[in-house]
């Protein structure tokens, strides 16, 4: 029995580390050539597998664009965990988040252009756009949430309507990007990650 269920865990190991390798494989190729020009022979070559094997663990490329922006997506609460543990203010975590997507588009364009990907074809899938927003306006919720006790974060509007507008405006301007209607990215998230922060920060008396 104890044989039998060794076995068992090494090839579920052995068969994870495939998937990773076609992962890892796919990553650096869209990295380097990007998603339209990689094809599915390239990335079963890259990983050192076969054909037939790729598609024992991926239906085609999309499925493997959706495994590697789901590997992002999981890492999201870490990050916000990160940004929460900083003793920075909201408006600043909020410009972070920001900032690393210029960041990923800058240095590995091709890659964030393929993965973002995922964001237009949500349009197109309301039950899977629901679920990936949910997770967005889960995390911009948390960081809004960490502001409140400091008097960072107005309190007229429903929290959860606050973080649906700053996900609002996160997903809009990286769609704006991928249908490059954004001639300077820096500039546009900048200003993006302005009008949001003054957007949810306390409103103070204007006048005397």
């Amino acid at each position: 029995m104890t044989d039998d269920r060794d076995s068992t865990v090494r090839r579920e190991e052995r068969k994870q580390r495939t998937r990773e390798r076609l992962l890892d494989a796919a990553r650096k190729l869209f990295s380097e050539h990007g998603y339209d020009t990689t094809t599915i022979d390239d990335i079963a070559v890259a990983a050192h597998v076969s054909r037939g094997t790729f598609f024992n663990y991926f239906d085609g490329k999309d499925a493997v664009l959706a495994a590697l922006h789901q590997v992002h997506m999981t890492k999201l609460p870490g990050i916000v965990d990160d940004l929460l543990a900083r003793p920075i203010t909201t408006a600043e975590r909020i410009t972070s988040l920001f900032d690393d997507v210029v960041e990923a588009a800058v240095t590995l364009e091709k890659y964030f252009r393929a993965t973002t990907r995922e964001l237009d074809r949500d349009l197109a899938t309301p039950t899977l756009s629901a679920a990936r927003t949910e997770r967005f306006i889960v995390q911009f919720q948390r960081i809004l949430e960490a502001g409140i006790p400091r008097g960072e974060v107005r309190q007229d509007y429903p929290l959860r309507f606050l973080a649906q507008m700053v996900t609002a405006v996160y997903v809009s301007t990286i769609r704006f990007w991928r249908q490059e209607t954004v001639s300077d990215m820096r500039e546009e998230f900048d200003r993006a990650a302005a009008f949001i922060t003054e957007s949810v920060a306390v409103q103070r008396p204007s006048g005397p």
